[in-house]
């Protein structure tokens, strides 16, 4: 997909989601929104741009591992891009490794297998938490009795193919031997063969933390009462549905599943709609918009960009 088609769709995402959003407000029942709601949405804001920040990190750090060496702002402009604009295109979150090499490129040329493996952490961190979420805090709606009970039995699998997935990390540069000569080619080089430490740990649970807290922050503003635990469970299954291939930007998908987790736990999809959309607004449309400019940056200030 061309950037060019890549904006166009994001432009027309953008109308409708705006005239769903018109079509709610106007058709639903929107919660009481106190005097504070407003500085709880920034708070909300700059958690997400946060956890791109430690998104990043975790880039750089990857990087590291295979002796390149990323400046603090290119990371930062490669998270943007592979979290935000890159999810545009239909393959959903697998193309964020790409995005996230291609916008280093200039500073680092070997960064692919440090952009899966940052990937491949955060998902295995979103696994983690959407477990142990749905295990702590149980859907408790009976009217969704048979969805409460799936919820539930699947959570240990979740958890442990979370777990599975965070240390086993550590083998990802073996798993390239196995891909087409082609891909591996590209790959081996830059493979990491490194468990997830102290430092990558730190970089993985902030990002997740200042994320979850962003949806926190935006339902207390709309006073819907969670506690932690459900927040952890409904953040942690919608980006990762979200995420899924053929679900660009994960947009009415993340939307639907974060509005039935919570309907599981007693909150009415009447109610939750709206601060759902809100937040939406704040953890995809915001960092989608800031990864347009970096991306948009990036390419004006590359050897293509000059040489056109």
């Amino acid at each position: 997909m061309t950037p060019r088609r890549v904006l166009i769709f994001a432009v027309v995402a953008a109308v409708l989601y705006a005239a769903f959003g018109y079509w709610v407000v106007t058709n639903f029942e929107i919660p009481a929104i106190r005097g504070s709601a407003w500085f709880l949405v920034i708070v909300a804001v700059v958690c997400q741009i946060g956890a791109k920040w430690f998104f990043g990190l975790q880039f750089r750090e990857s990087a590291e591992v295979v002796g390149e060496d990323i400046p603090l702002w290119p990371a930062f402009k490669a998270a943007l891009v592979g979290a935000g604009v890159a999810r545009l295109i239909p393959v959903g979150g697998a193309v964020t490794p790409v995005a996230m090499s291609w916008t280093v490129r200039e500073e680092a040329e070997a960064t692919a297998g440090a952009a899966i493996r940052a990937t491949f952490l955060n998902y295995a961190g979103l696994l983690i938490i959407t477990g142990v979420g749905l295990l702590v805090a149980r859907p408790i709606d009976s009217r969704l009795a048979v969805g409460s009970v799936s919820l539930v039995v699947l959570a240990p699998f979740v958890l442990i193919a979370g777990l599975a997935v965070m240390f086993g990390s550590g083998k990802l540069g073996t798993i390239s031997k196995y891909l087409p000569a082609f891909l591996r080619k590209r790959l081996e080089e830059s493979m990491v063969n490194h468990a997830p430490g102290w430092e990558s740990q730190i970089y993985i649970w902030a990002r997740l933390v200042l994320e979850a807290g962003a949806l926190w922050l935006v339902l207390t503003a709309f006073s819907i009462e969670v506690n932690a635990f459900q927040v952890l469970a409904a953040f942690g299954a919608s980006q990762i549905v979200g995420g899924l291939p053929g679900m660009p930007g994960g947009l009415g998908v993340t939307e639907g599943t974060l509005a039935v987790v919570l309907a599981a736990y007693g909150f009415p999809v009447s109610t939750t709609i709206a601060p759902v959309l809100v937040f939406r607004i704040v953890s995809y449309w915001l960092p989608a918009a800031l990864g347009f400019l970096a991306g948009g940056s990036t390419f004006l200030t590359s050897e293509e960009a000059r040489s056109a």
